[in-house]
Formats: C-alpha cells, sequence, structure tokens
C-alpha cells in the first residue's frame, strides 16, 4: 500500500483531491464552533470516516459516507435552518417521504445521481447479491475501490457544504 488517501497509481503520494476538500470542510471538528453545523451522531461520523480514509479503509470510507448523507437528513436543525425536528420519523411525523425529498432538493441533478451512485455501491457492499468491483478477488480491486470511494467523498461534499455556518 504507498499511503493512506492517495492517488494509487499516479505515482504519487499526495492525499486524493476529495480528501483535501473534506478536510478543510472539517478542519475544526474538535472545536466548540465547528463550521458543519453537525449533530453528535453526524459528527462522529464524520471523523471515522476521515480516518477511514486516511488509513486506506475504502469500504468503509463507502458504507460510511452514505451513512453520513442519511444522518445529515435525519438530525434535526438542518438544510436551510429547517428544523427537521417532529418530521422523518419523530413522533408527530406521518413518515412523508416529501419532508426527505425537500432535504436535497437545492442539489442539482448530477449530485443527486452522484448520492445515488453512492447508495448503489454501499448497498452492492453491504448485501451480498455476487462479486462486486473491488471485492471480488482480482487483482485491480484496491484501484477499483480506491476510485468508489474518491467518488463518495466527492458525492457527499454538497450535502456537507450546505450545512457550512457562516458568520
Amino acid at each position: 500500500m504507498t499511503g493512506p488517501a492517495t492517488r494509487r497509481g499516479s505515482g504519487t503520494d499526495r492525499p486524493s483531491a476529495a480528501l483535501k476538500q473534506l478536510s478543510a470542510l472539517t478542519f475544526d471538528l474538535q472545536t466548540d464552533q465547528p463550521r458543519l453545523d453537525l449533530g453528535p451522531q453526524g459528527k462522529r461520523i464524520l471523523k471515522e470516516l476521515i480516518a477511514a480514509a486516511n488509513a486506506g479503509l475504502w469500504v468503509s470510507v463507502v458504507i460510511l459516507a452514505a451513512t453520513l448523507v442519511d444522518v445529515c437528513m435525519h438530525e434535526s436543525g438542518h438544510f436551510d435552518g429547517i428544523s427537521f425536528a417532529g418530521g422523518n420519523g419523530g413522533d408527530g411525523s406521518a413518515g412523508d417521504i416529501e419532508d426527505e425529498v425537500f432535504g436535497l432538493s437545492y442539489l442539482t441533478a448530477s449530485e443527486r445521481h452522484q448520492l445515488d451512485s453512492l447508495r448503489a455501491h454501499r448497498n452492492a457492499l453491504v448485501h451480498y447479491e455476487g462479486p462486486v468491483a473491488g471485492v471480488s478477488g482480482s487483482a485491480d480491486d484496491e484501484a477499483a475501490l480506491a476510485t468508489t470511494a474518491e467518488q463518495a467523498l466527492l458525492a457527499i461534499l454538497p450535502v456537507l457544504e450546505n450545512l457550512e455556518r457562516w458568520g
């Protein structure tokens, strides 16, 4: 293994572009006023996602990235100041899909497609239905997983950027 979260096959040990962007968004997670408006579960998953990316644990990166999107959608107090407390499964919630759709309505079609691909990759890894690129036992598994993990990090960036606090 050349090094964690590097661009394998490029001959360098530079951190990936997606990990650099993610690190820039999350550099202050340990402070009292982090830039990202995440709840305790989201913060923990994000910290573990970054650790997994730095360690080159590509399957974990994909699973944690998809999980983080779900947590961001359901933790209260997110997305344009709207509180989803009581929505999406809370005590007074009807469980309407509209709540979830509204939460990602600011994303472009391409960004939504990236999240759909992320979910599909995650599901393929977690719910065995046959060989999956990256864990099929072939010689290029490491490169395939690294590419999928990079795509996973890029897919979650628009969601996290929407959680930035300004001011």
